[in-house]
């Protein structure tokens, strides 16, 4: 009886070793097995395991690829518009100064071009200072006495008449604009001849004087210097007409604007007169 007993548990024991044994084994069959593309269970396991890892380690990297990319392409980016905006600003300099040239060269032209009318001698000179306010009826050239000059010698410009020299000395001259009150030059009509007698008035427009309500005197007439003043030479331009009434008494209120930008002149011609 004890016998039978004990080989009753040897059998049961065996049972329950054999059994997963047999389950391990099966087990290990099944992971060796390959599905139609070659596979097995067990690879595909461990993709299945790796797969978030590998997808979340590649948006990382690509982040962080894409961060650096970015970065330097900003950098560079950057670089280049600075660089660019360089370029821009020195070519705006450039034009600048070619347009600064030709300005000056037309002025410069225009000026040539008035030596060739009479034939006194000239000397050119730059303004190198003016008084101050807009409007500012004294400017300064860097000729004197040493180039010639001496006071009441007629100034101009290219495009008419500027004033006279009223103080030289030996490197500079002071130069009264035809708009300063205490200036005044003998003048004629350039269509009809009528003499009058212009004055400077403080401002920017000149008062044509004693010029008869009986003439023709209309908006856009020219005036020119007459030569009876004994400094200015005849047949300069001096302004146009830009207003005219009929006065109470016997002369026209005439208001004559200057042919010449006095407040931004930078060249000028002084003409050496003779003793």
């Amino acid at each position: 009886m004890p016998s039978n007993v004990s080989s009753k548990k040897n059998r049961e024991r065996a049972v329950v070793v054999i059994i997963p044994l047999l389950v391990f084994q099966l087990a290990l069959l099944s992971f060796q097995i390959q599905n139609p593309d070659g596979i097995t269970p067990i690879k595909m396991v461990v993709l299945a395991i790796q797969a978030p890892v590998v997808h979340i380690s590649s948006i990382i990297t690509d982040g962080i690829g894409n961060l650096w990319s970015n970065y330097v392409w900003l950098v560079g980016a950057r670089a280049e518009n600075e660089q660019l905006r360089e370029t821009v600003r020195r070519l705006s300099r450039l034009n600048s100064s070619y347009e600064q040239i030709k300005q000056e060269n037309t002025r410069l032209n225009r000026l040539l071009s008035m030596k060739d009318r009479f034939p006194n001698r000239t000397v050119g000179a730059r303004v190198i200072a003016r008084t101050p306010g807009f409007l500012s009826n004294v400017l300064y050239i860097n000729r004197g006495l040493k180039d010639g000059l001496r006071t009441d010698f007629p100034v101009i410009s290219g495009d008419g008449i500027i004033g006279r020299t009223i103080l030289v000395t030996g490197n500079q001259s002071q130069v009264q604009l035809i708009t300063n009150p205490d200036a005044s030059i003998g003048v004629m009509m350039e269509n009809t001849r009528t003499l009058g007698v212009l004055s400077g008035s403080g401002d920017s427009l000149l008062d044509l004087n004693y010029i008869s309500n009986t003439e023709q005197i209309n908006p856009g007439d020219v005036v020119l210097s007459s030569g009876f003043d004994t400094i200015f030479p005849k047949g300069f331009r001096i302004g146009t007409v830009v207003d005219c009434r009929k006065g109470e008494g016997v002369f026209y209120q005439i208001k004559v604007e200057p042919a010449v930008d006095l407040y931004h002149v930078e060249e000028v011609s002084v003409i050496l007169m003779e003793p």
